[in-house]
């Protein structure tokens, strides 16, 4: 078979490259492992149908064996390679098959996936970096005028060649495109059981180097591994050639057993968010749990986030917001930016129309939330949120009691304060959550209005992170200056409502729809 000079090979003599396929035949490699040491690069070529590659396997053998040379090699040279190949240890082989892409397949079905694209991650076990570096040496003993100069970064990796062979057939199979920016992964776990055993001399070698670590957080289900793909090639790179050989097998042994692979499949998180508002005085913003006891039927997240999670099917949801309001504050005007991350989701072939139906569902099934503006967004306008939390300005109004009356003078005079700056040590309701620290805050404007001789309404404009029930009552002296000291007189907060955020986000849709305040509930 003619590939012609366009290919990138290590060597372009006919009779070289027999030679060198021989000697991988003999060492038990399979086709697709041949084709990788022999520098073949072009992933078009590793798409080719097998009869192609078979077939130019086939003529590089016959033009290093002589007409009447009886070897095992020309009569049935690819014999030894229906074993486990020494080098993928059967990744190249039982695992790129039709059977084996349907499996993939039936899994996604089975676990109700939606996808229009894919990727794969495969992770090879340890040892196979050595296994292919004992490769390496070998050809440079044996072939040394081709593999002298050559490196191990050289030879196109098992994964590599495993997407470039496998990834548009199962595309085929999946009726996807095979997409390196997908968000849906299949994630290919290749094990094989005498990895650590065969990785063990390098822990006699070099034991400062492998210290356990945990395989994932999740470290009780998973238990640790001590190879690495990181700490084994920073051993080989240590390691003379003379060593490596009298420690490690050149070529590498044939395997006993076949690689085994656990499938596992998910999908990037993705990313709701909009608007809320609460009316409620009596509903907290996430699930309200003390001492073990539910306080609460329910909660903001719970109602915004169940619908959320029929229609997304994600493992699990993680709701955050431009600030929180209390239990008992209203959260009104154009609402609170929130933004719901869906972790491995399901269901993701969603129009903006289906969000705007979500929206309406969540609106219809309670007075005490409405929703607006519901979006996908991406992962970056997190940032955009988290910003809202401390730099934006935000508006409340609130009624407050005084013990005296207050003459409407001093209420007036509030108003010509302008960029106060205040001091607020944590407040003795959060301190079992919040570290102790003082932290400056600016009441951007405030005014007053009378009610009664004991009562007003102040409406107050603030940096976002102020307290401001502490800065009405003065939280025994932990926030200063406070109305306490600046009326000169004993000062709490009846009501209070969060007015506005001053954060333009997320983008307000042209078609959404207005949400409506119901009347206050009595409490």
């Amino acid at each position: 078979m003619d590939v012609g000079y366009d290919m990138h090979v290590f060597c372009h003599n006919e009779t070289i490259l027999g030679e060198i396929t021989t000697t991988l035949v003999r060492a038990g490699c399979c086709l697709l492992c041949i084709l990788r040491h022999l520098g073949v690069r072009s992933p078009h070529f590793y798409c080719r149908p097998w009869k192609d590659i078979e077939a130019y396997v086939l003529s590089l053998l016959h033009s290093s064996v002589k007409d009447n040379e009886n070897s095992e090699s020309k009569a049935n040279p690819f014999a030894i390679v229906k074993k486990p190949c020494t080098l993928c240890l059967g990744i190249l082989q039982e695992h790129s098959t039709k059977e084996f892409f349907e499996k993939i397949k039936e899994q996604g079905d089975r676990e109700g996936f939606q996808y229009s694209s894919f990727i794969a991650s495969l992770t090879v076990p340890v040892c196979a970096i050595l296994r292919q570096h004992s490769m390496l040496l070998f050809l440079k003993d044996t072939h040394k005028s081709v593999y002298e100069d050559k490196e191990d970064t050289d030879i196109p990796s098992i994964k590599d060649v495993w997407k470039w062979r496998n990834g548009p057939v199962l595309g085929q199979v999946l009726q996807a495109s095979f997409d390196q920016k997908s968000q849906f992964d299949i994630l290919l776990n290749f094990s094989y059981p005498e990895s650590d055993r065969e990785c063990g001399f390098l822990l006699d070698l070099k034991p400062d180097i492998f210290k356990k670590r945990k395989i994932s957080k999740n470290f009780k289900k998973f238990g640790w591994e001590t190879f690495t793909r990181a700490n084994v090639n920073k051993v080989l790179s240590t390691i003379p050639d003379n060593v490596f050989r009298s420690k490690f097998q050149c070529p590498p042994p044939v395997p006993a057993k076949i690689c085994t692979c656990n499938i596992s499949i998910c999908h990037d998180a993705l990313y709701v968010a909009g608007r809320y508002n609460k009316y409620s005085r009596l509903l907290s913003q996430t699930p309200w749990v003390v001492d073990g006891g539910r306080k609460g039927e329910t909660s903001v997240e719970e109602l915004i986030c169940a619908p959320i999670d029929q229609l997304f099917k994600p493992d699990e949801h993680r709701f955050s917001s431009s600030g929180r309001e209390d239990v008992d504050v209203r959260m009104l005007g154009s609402g609170r930016p929130f933004i719901v991350e869906l972790i491995n989701p399901h269901k993701v072939k969603f129009s903006q129309q289906d969000l705007t139906n979500l929206q309406r569902k969540i609106n219809d099934s309670t007075e005490d939330i409405k929703v607006r503006d519901l979006q996908m967004v991406n992962k970056e306008d997190t940032m955009v949120l988290k910003e809202g939390e401390t730099e934006k300005i935000k508006s409340y109004l609130a009624v407050c009691w005084t013990e005296n009356p207050v003459p409407v003078e001093k209420l007036e005079q509030l108003s010509q304060i302008q960029d106060l700056k205040i001091q607020q040590n944590t407040p003795i309701r959060v301190l079992h959550r919040r570290p102790l620290a003082t932290r400056e805050r600016v009441i951007h404007t405030m005014s007053a209005t009378r009610i009664d001789d004991h009562h007003f309404q102040l409406r107050l404009s603030t940096q976002a992170g102020t307290y401001i029930k502490e800065f009405v009552h003065g939280d025994f002296g932990r926030t200063v200056p406070n109305m306490t000291t600046l009326l000169d007189m004993d000062c709490d907060i009846l009501e209070l409502d969060v007015e506005s955020i001053e954060l333009d986000w997320p983008k307000k849709l042209e078609d959404g729809e207005e949400t409506i305040a119901p009347s206050e509930k009595k409490v």
